[in-house]
């Protein structure tokens, strides 16, 4: 009989009857225009906030300024009118200049209940006051302003349990900017941060060890539960509010006191997002030691006002800390992915912690625990590729790197894994559109990264977006209450993604308006923070008012994030750790980003000895992408777009490399190169390509560099894949020359190239590898780097296979350009036959398999070796094409030979049926090594139960 594990799809009865549009109405239109400034409040410290119990409505100064709710006429799909930071500066443009305190100016507002008529600013509004705990340095890092004790200098003293130090004393210790900063008349354009890191070229820091536990969330403790308690309601909803760093800026990208007091102050806010670079930040590219004195500015008033708990700061640093400048910057997901090494998703996540840390964020929103399975969404490469085994080794490799041992570790940060679930497989291939997966397979495929990430310790998660078998992710009790909490048992805090309860009002049309969103969403799913929905608080804190939503829900959310508070430090150490910005860029962090590139690289053709290059060999190098550091980045890289067409290559400042300069410093020559096309679309002129083929009639060899330029999100969306025909167009003509072409692809998923491969004697995959892969693909071109990646997710051969993948079904027709896990290096290995020591394969009863690897090449290789299993029937369900169990990497010496042995058990064949019951059908079962490659073995088990 089958075996089975019956899963309830119950979903929890709500908190409270959905409330009328009539019972709930939206909040009037009330502008911020008409609020008076709120005066800060002395502030007496006490050894601990959260031994701070007594109500915090004794302790600190509150602003009385009630709003009125009226019944709206109609729904809207729109929220409350939000101030953005361009809002708050207008309110304060005509204040004084100049750094001190100014009396605060009253305004007119309207009375309880009464609608305003005029929203106009009648009189200008002075900067708020600082709290008399400012210490005013004026402006610098926090290097130069002394930030912490000179005598706090020991690495070491970073991975050892964290001393609680008296918030008094880190106070003195705090660098302040001005209480007030003046506002130009007009935006200013990004430029480039003055600051450089002092970077040390090496420092003590954790190994990789992938049987090490980290920290994992874990019940809530008493003293949090007492802080909780302590919160009056608008103080506890302001908690599940995060809202954007640009709202705390002038229209000069400074930070603007008057706003900060805002926020903490009346919104009291718990948590912001991102860098200053991604909004209307005065620079392009932050610098660790700068964000940092942002941070531990806003941080100071935030301990200081409002309800006086620390804010917890998020920054999406998802390949190394890539908005923090001259930081390492690593592969992208598929990249890392490529590798089929754990260790370098650890490495990535661990270097990107520590450098968050130093800018002061202590959360960030990586890893993308996503499926890669339609191969047109423009966040594929984000993520670990399309088969579930590999996503989930890389998933929790990259959770431990983030976490560690993060409840007493300050060089690590709070992961957020995203998006659950099912965001790799839109409908129409664009961002947030609807996602159709019948829930057995999305059990099966798509729940094994989120259930690694969260074995490995997850502190939070990022909701996915849009819907779900058309159910609102951000509403639904099934995926985000019965699922996540119940099945998975994930304990820590969920965060909506920006903007995504709004949206289900205003985009989604699937609540009536932005109150009914709000309420569906803490109603029926335990979603603890909302992210950029800058009334969500608000809408909160009127629906339990009204009756409709229990204090005790907002409450256990509360509960959360401040329990995440505590365990990453921030009741005792608030504050950016200075002596991480020493380390942030250094020499052994690059070397580690460039390891990674070095394996990742992917050969996917190679006839007639076209590569390795020899540095005797006349190359002519072609196309943009060889002569670029930001394209070789992709996005989020500086930017989430990248960097923009006037900072190109400069906001750099020389960190990083490109092809060409890795070329110029293995052959100890300038490279012939020529641009070839335009990354615009236009085609070049007739006397640039007769000047291009006139250099490769004159070349051995010809090197051409094919791709993408940098997207995220919706700017990636695309109608195709396929590839740019000013670029397929330069391949055709080359191919006239007679050379041997070697195309290197440089792009964030797979593009159509069918007639460029046919010409091409060789092609490189580079994936997105990072400011940092210029040397490693030099190296590689030339064979002093034998090439040892793999495809990480199927390469389609025409458009209609964008969702093919692995594990389809087995009688589906399988043709790719290139199947996952295919490729080549330079030496040639000669694989034995695989032997078992049983054929039988039986619950409780694992088998051993083996195969041994010979390396018959001048060179040594690193050779991925990767099991699939396929059975040859299930009782009314299509077994898969081949399914991923194990895989390992492992160094094959030259002249040598080495022996890979996998484990495999009846049970991990089991599969989710349409009852979300798992089964194990009896039947025969393919062991194939290597599928679909030149090495492939196949060995034959038989399954019983």
């Amino acid at each position: 009989m089958a075996r089975k594990m019956h899963v309830s799809r119950e979903v929890p009865a709500p908190v409270a009857a959905r409330p009328t549009a009539a019972a709930i109405p939206e909040a009037p239109f009330v502008p911020e225009a008409s609020f008076a400034p709120v005066a800060a409040a002395p502030f007496a410290p006490t050894a601990s906030v959260l031994n701070d119990s007594p109500r915090r409505s004794e302790q600190v100064a509150r602003s009385s300024v009630s709003r009125s709710w009226q019944a709206p006429q109609a729904a809207r799909a729109t929220p409350d009118w939000i101030p953005s930071a361009n809002d708050i500066n207008e309110f304060t443009s005509h204040a004084s200049r100049g750094v001190g305190k100014s009396p605060a100016t009253s305004h007119n507002r309207p009375e309880v209940g009464e609608t305003p008529v005029n929203t106009a600013v009648s009189e200008p509004v002075a900067t708020l006051q600082a709290s008399e705990n400012f210490r005013i340095h004026g402006t610098g890092s926090v290097a130069e302003a002394g930030g912490f004790s000179d005598t706090i200098n020991d690495w070491e003293r970073l991975l050892q349990p964290t001393k609680t130090v008296g918030l008094p004393e880190l106070l003195e210790k705090t660098h302040m900017a001005p209480d007030f900063i003046p506002l130009p008349t007009e935006t200013n354009a990004q430029h480039f941060d003055p600051n450089k890191p002092l970077t040390v070229d090496s420092y003590i820091a954790p190994e990789y060890n992938p049987l090490a536990a980290g920290d994992v969330p874990d019940k809530i403790t008493e003293d949090v539960w007492k802080l909780v308690e302590s919160l009056t309601l608008d103080e506890k909803t302001g908690q599940m509010q995060q809202i954007h760093v640009s709202q705390l800026l002038d229209r000069g990208g400074h930070l603007n006191t008057t706003a900060v007091e805002y926020w903490i102050s009346r919104k009291k806010i718990g948590s912001i997002v991102d860098s200053p670079g991604n909004g209307n930040g005065e620079y392009a590219w932050y610098s660790a030691a700068t964000l940092a004195n942002l941070t531990n500015t806003v941080q100071q008033v935030a301990l200081a006002q409002g309800s006086r708990v620390p804010l917890l700061w998020g920054l999406d640093s998802v390949r190394g800390a890539n908005f923090v400048k001259h930081a390492a910057m690593f592969p992208t997901g598929i990249g890392l992915a490529a590798t089929f090494q754990p260790k370098y998703a650890f490495d990535a996540g661990r270097i990107a912690a520590k450098d968050t840390r130093a800018a002061g964020y202590q959360w960030t929103f990586a890893p993308s625990a996503d499926l890669n399975v339609e191969k047109r969404w423009a966040h594929n490469y984000l993520g670990f590729g399309e088969d579930p085994a590999l996503l989930s080794a890389m998933v929790r490799s990259a959770v431990s790197g983030y976490q560690g041992e993060y409840k007493q570790d300050r060089t690590r940060v709070a992961a957020c894994v995203k998006n659950f679930i099912g965001s790799g497989n839109p409908f129409n291939g664009k961002e947030r559109s609807a996602k159709f997966i019948p829930d057995n397979l999305l059990y099966e495929y798509y729940l094994p990264g989120f259930e690694a990430a969260i074995d490995a310790g997850a502190t939070s998660i990022m909701q996915s977006v849009g819907n779900v078998n058309g159910e609102a992710m951000s509403s639904s009790g099934f995926y985000l209450r019965k699922l996540l909490r119940d099945k998975l048992g994930f304990r820590g805090v969920m965060i909506a993604d920006h903007e995504e309860i709004l949206a289900q009002a205003r985009e989604f049309h699937t609540a009536a308006n932005f109150t009914d969103a709000v309420f569906l969403a803490l109603n029926n799913t335990s979603v603890d923070m909302s992210a950029g929905d800058s009334s969500f608080s608000y809408n909160a804190m009127e629906l339990v008012r009204a009756g409709s939503i229990a204090e005790d829900r907002i409450t256990e959310s509360v509960a959360r994030i401040l329990q995440l508070k505590k365990d990453l430090g921030l009741f005792d150490t608030p504050f950016a750790e200075r002596q991480l910005q020493e380390t942030v860029g250094s020499a052994q962090d690059v070397t580690a980003a460039r390891m990674a590139v070095r394996e990742s690289v992917t050969l996917l053709k190679n006839v007639n000895g076209a590569l390795p290059l020899k540095t005797g060999d006349r190359v002519l190098f072609v196309g943009p992408h060889l002569n670029s550091t930001a394209l070789l980045g992709g996005g989020w890289n500086v930017h989430r777009q990248g960097p923009t067409a006037n900072e190109r290559d400069d906001v750099y400042e020389g960190f990083g490399d490109s092809i060409l300069s890795g070329v110029r410093k293995l052959t100890n020559r300038e490279p012939v190169y020529h641009p070839g096309f335009r990354l615009d679309g236009s085609a070049s002129d007739a006397a640039s390509i007769e000047h291009l083929l006139k250099l490769a009639h004159q070349a051995d060899k010809i090197v051409v560099g094919l791709g993408e330029t940098p997207y995220a999100g919706h700017a990636g969306d695309v109608d195709d894949l396929s590839l740019d025909p000013n670029q397929a167009n330069i391949v055709a003509q080359l191919a006239n020359a007679n050379r041997p072409i070697i195309s290197v692809l440089v792009e964030g998923r797979p593009r159509l190239m069918r007639e460029v491969v046919s010409a091409s004697s060789a092609v490189l995959n580079t994936y997105l590898p990072g400011i940092h892969g210029g040397l490693p693909i030099a190296e590689i071109l030339y064979g002093q780097v034998s090439p040892s990646g793999r495809q990480p997710f199927t390469y389609p051969r025409y458009e209609y296979q964008s969702r093919d993948t692995i594990w389809q079904g087995l009688w589906n027709e399988y043709t790719p350009q290139w199947p996952f896990g295919f490729g080549l290096g330079y030496s040639p290995l000669t694989y034995s036959n695989i032997t078992v020591d049983s054929t039988e394969l039986r619950p409780g009863k694992p088998v051993k398999i083996k195969v041994s690897i010979r390396n018959d090449g001048i060179l040594d290789q690193r050779e991925s070796v990767l099991m699939y299993t396929t059975q040859s029937f299930r009782t009314g369900y299509e077994p898969e094409l081949f399914r991923l169990r194990r895989f390992d990497k492992v160094e094959v010496k030259r002249g040598m030979a080495s022996v890979v042995e996998f484990t495999l058990t009846a049970e991990e064949l089991a599969y989710y049926n349409r009852d979300l019951v798992r089964v194990i059908d009896p039947s025969p079962v393919n062991i194939t090594i290597n599928a679909m490659t030149p090495n492939e073995r196949v060995i034959t088990l038989n399954l019983s139960i």
